[in-house]
Order: C-alpha cells, then structure tokens, then sequence
C-alpha cells in the first residue's frame, strides 16, 4: 500500500512540475513576443496585417483615382 501511494504521490509531483514548467515556459514566450513587438513598433514596423490592410486599402484608392480620371476624361 505505501508503495502504491508512493507511486501516486511522486506522479502527482511529476505532473505538477511538468505544470509549473509548461507555464513558465509561456510566460517566457509572452515576455519575448511583448519585447520585441515593442522594439518593432520602436523601429516604425507595422505588423503583416496592418500591412496588407494599408495596401488593399491604398489599390482601392488607385481604383478609384483611375476610375474618377476616367469619368472627367469623357
């Protein structure tokens, strides 16, 4: 029997350890991704979704100037 616990209670410290471990290790990962979005944004870089919002945004307006060009051309 005191085996028995002895098993349970080591798997059970086993486990938590394993825990403890995961989530250090993500809050590591978090730390690292917040310093270096800080020094991206410190350095003018915008993220590859702003990026490509600005640029469908900025086709749209070429669109629109052609289009516009267009009309006052007839």
């Amino acid at each position: 029997m005191k085996d028995k616990n002895f098993f349970n209670d080591s798997k059970s410290i086993a486990y938590g350890i394993l825990s403890t471990f995961s989530g250090i290790k993500s809050e590591i990962e978090n730390l690292i991704n917040i310093k270096i979005e800080k020094y991206l944004n410190k350095k003018g870089y915008v993220t590859r979704e702003d990026f490509h919002a600005l640029e469908d945004r900025v086709n749209k307006l070429s669109l629109e100037i052609k289009s516009s060009k267009a009309k006052i051309k007839k």
